[in-house]
Order: C-alpha cells, then structure tokens, then sequence
C-alpha cells in the first residue's frame, strides 16, 4: 500500500486551484440544499467569501463536518435512502477527492469498474463476454447484502490510516463517514456505513474492497466486480463453488457478508444475470427493459429474441 507523498493533505486541498475545481464540480451537480437549506445558488452569492471560510477552517483545524439530509429515493419500486451532505461539506469532499484521487485509484484492482474514470458496468460486461469466450464458463454470481450501510468504520479508518500519512485528513474523512443523519426523528448516529448521496463515499467503498479484489481474482478464475455487484469466473462447477467459500471468507474478515437471495453459481448454460444483463449460452438479453426508446449497448448487432 502506497502512502501520499507528504503528510500535507489539507494543506493542498487548501490551495485556490484545488477548491475551485471542487466547487465546479459540486455547481455541475444537484443544487440540492443540505441540512442548513443553503442551495448550490445561494452558496454561489457570497461564493469567493465561502471558500474562504472554508480554507480557515481546514487549516486551522475547526472544521466540522455538518449532519446529512436523509432522503427516500424511489426507482422501478424500489426504495434507496440517501445522506445529502451540505453544498459546503460537498465542495469540501470533491476537495479532497481532488487530492487523494490518485493515491485512492492506485490501490484499485483493473477488474474493479465502478466510480472509475475511463471504466464502466459495461466495460464490466465486455469482460465477462471476453470471460466466457476464454472457456471460463462457469461463474459465481454474488451481491454484498447492505454494503453501503455496513462498511466498519474502524476498518476503514485503519486502511485510511495506512494509505495517508496526514492524520488530520483522515480525521475529517471519518467526519464524513460517521456524520449524524437528520430524519423527521430527529438525528441518527451511524455506527457503520458511508453515506450514499456523499461524494466522497463511491470512492470509499471502492478502496474498502481492494483488498478483496486482490484476494480472490485468480484464485479460482477471473473476478469482475462492480461496485456491491461480482462475478467470478471459473473453468468448472468446483472452481465456481471454491470461489463462492472464499468470497464469503474474505467479506468476513471486513465484516461484510453475502445477499443469500443473489448469490448462486450458475453457467453461461444455465443463465445468470450480471448488471441488468442475462447471459444465456453464447447470446444474452436486457433483464428489465427500462423504455422503448432507449437500446442497450450489449444488444446491438445481435439478432432479435435471442433469449
């Protein structure tokens, strides 16, 4: 694991490129207000002074992560709950991504697609295609159960720790990975977790799974791992069977554990599932057609109803 050069990391989240880049980015996204109601516009009326006030409170050590916004988001029936940092707290993690960005992407595995500049869930599928056609035909199908809401937080400080050498940086890190979540009850405080909704967290939970990606790629077969999402695969039924034991071992040791209801070993015989695509045989099909007007990129040039 490689350390950041120099121990300085809030001081060179501090300087005026870095900030500015950061509230670019965070203006580029949702205008949505945190827990303060202040809006990426109203921000963006005093914004020269904001920034200012936010670089004395880095340096000086009195910064304080606020509390996010919970918010129920709803999507084909299904309900996700988000923590919506305030537009200062967001322009101060994109900051630090900014910062550790490379240092972070250095500990990544290349079968690791998710949150990635340059990689995406279908970079994920090609792989998998160039998987079965490399005989790899057999895969364990496998999906983390709450992985979001239940990442250690003392493990993942102490990966931080390892991988930053500036405590103070990884101090205000776990601020935002530990920061109360405002419901209509009143203030939670998580015990595990990274805020989704957070811009920082994607980042975190990728680097919280290297380790896992390091363990278990070639150890019985191939891993692709998107996110929560992972195939692994394997020459033979008792490869993918072996791959199931160890993923569960090596989820275990970050007190982590699998979905029962999506994890299973299948073929490409079979079928099976992986990021919205069913694989069956040597073709494939979109799993749930989300609008007439949009095609998938994996059907294209494929002959229609190959199910």
């Amino acid at each position: 694991m490689t350390q950041t050069r120099g121990r300085d990391v809030v001081g060179r989240v501090c300087a005026d490129r870095v900030l500015w880049a950061a509230w670019a980015k965070v203006a580029a996204g949702s205008g949505m207000p945190g827990v303060d109601g202040v809006s990426v516009e109203m921000y963006a009326r005093r914004l020269g002074a904001n920034l200012d006030e936010l670089r004395a409170l880095l340096r000086t050590g009195r910064y304080q992560s606020q509390p996010v916004k919970r918010l129920m988001v709803g999507r084909e029936g299904k309900e996700r709950v988000l923590g919506v940092p305030t537009v200062r707290d967001r322009v101060a993690q994109r900051a630090f991504l900014e910062v550790l960005r490379r240092q972070l992407e250095a500990e990544l595995s290349e079968v690791s697609f998710a949150y990635r500049r340059g990689k995406s869930w279908l970079g994920a599928l090609r792989l998998a295609e160039q998987c079965r056609d490399q005989g790899l035909r057999w895969v364990f199908r496998g999906d983390i159960a709450s992985y979001f809401d239940t990442i250690s937080h003392q493990r993942l400080r102490g990966q931080l720790t390892r991988l930053i050498r500036d405590r103070a940086a990884v101090d205000i890190i776990m601020q935002w990975v530990s920061a109360p979540i405002l419901t209509d009850n009143g203030l939670i405080v998580p015990h595990a977790g990274v805020p989704q909704g957070a811009p920082i967290s994607p980042a975190l939970a990728n680097h919280y799974l290297a380790g896992l990606d390091e363990t278990i790629n070639g150890q019985h077969g191939r891993l692709v791992r998107y996110a929560d999402d992972l195939a692994v695969f394997c020459p033979d039924e008792d490869a993918a069977q072996a791959a199931r034991w160890d993923v569960e071992r090596a989820l275990a040791t970050l007190d982590l554990a699998l979905n029962p209801r999506k994890s299973y070993v299948s073929s490409f015989d079979r079928g099976f599932s992986f990021l919205g695509w069913v694989f069956f045989r040597n073709e494939g099909y979109e799993e749930s057609p989300t609008s007439a007007g949009w095609t998938h990129p994996m059907s294209v040039g494929r002959k229609a109803g190959t199910r």
